[in-house]
């Protein structure tokens, strides 16, 4: 069982019903999937295998990008991933009719709950694979979607993703690129800093490079606001045994946990 959600951990092989380019070097793909996966929470994340795969030989771990449940009841997965290496190359490539061996749902997700004050998603780059699924559970749980504001961090305009699905949703998006190609000028905490000045959010949600991660953790800190951090680390196994995405934190006696398990989703002030 998984601790999160208490729902079951299965591994079962998926056929593709779409692997889409939606932006220079992204992909997203979609897969009917199994019907524990109605229990997923927005966070928790996956690991791919193909079913010819010699190289390389560990699985690849994706956050849940979105679960919907398709009208014969059945739970459709996507998947948002940049083509970066030699699986997601390939992973890339294969067409509708693939099948993959999928492992999940894993670790531990966000806290959703209907926030009567302000909340801030704050994406950098393709860390805001698992802040759609995050927004709409926000939504299902019956938060006002005016209540939301997301802030979308990249290199470029190329790296500025999902702002159609977020805008679909109700929410108001902002955008920040180092390059100014797009929205502001700079690095998205900027924009998000601007905001706090006036807003009184109940939560800050994260997901997007240590970099980003670090400066959002500390502005919440700062200013004394509930924040959740979703880390992307390395990771062999997935399921707490190998131990080899261990990250340093407060709230632990022997001062680590492990990404897999206890993550991917930390309270910023538990991160050391």
């Amino acid at each position: 069982m998984n601790e999160n959600t208490g729902s079951r951990v299965v591994q079962e092989t998926i056929a593709l019903t779409e692997n889409k380019r939606i932006s220079e070097g992204y992909f997203r793909m979609r897969a009917q999937c199994g019907t524990h996966y109605a229990n997923a929470a927005a966070g928790q994340f996956v690991t791919l295998r193909l079913l010819d795969q010699k190289d390389p030989l560990l699985r690849r771990p994706f956050s849940i990008h979105q679960v919907t449940i398709g009208p014969n009841g059945t739970p459709e997965i996507e998947i948002l991933y940049r083509v970066v290496g030699g699986f997601t190359s390939k992973l890339s490539r294969q067409p509708a009719g693939s099948r993959i061996d999928l492992l999940g749902p894993l670790g531990h997700g966000f806290t959703v709950a209907a926030h009567t004050r302000p909340a801030a998603v704050v994406a950098g780059g393709i860390g805001v694979a698992p802040l759609v699924f995050l927004v709409w559970q926000l939504n299902r749980a019956g938060m006002n979607p005016d209540l939301i504001t997301v802030f979308l961090g990249g290199q470029s305009k190329n790296d500025i993703l999902c702002r159609d699905r977020f805008e679909q949703m109700g929410v108001r998006t902002k955008t920040a690129t180092e390059d100014g190609s797009l929205g502001f000028h700079g690095l998205v905490t900027a924009p998000l800093e601007t905001w706090l000045k006036t807003a009184d959010p109940a939560m800050i949600y994260a997901c997007g490079p240590h970099g980003m991660l670090t400066a959002v953790g500390k502005i919440a800190r700062t200013a004394n606001i509930a924040c959740e951090l979703s880390i992307e680390t390395l990771m062999a196994c997935g399921l707490g045994v190998c131990m080899g995405c261990a990250v340093k934190t407060h709230d632990n006696s022997e001062g680590y946990q492990h990404v897999c398990k206890h993550g991917p989703v930390f309270d910023a002030a538990a991160i050391a």
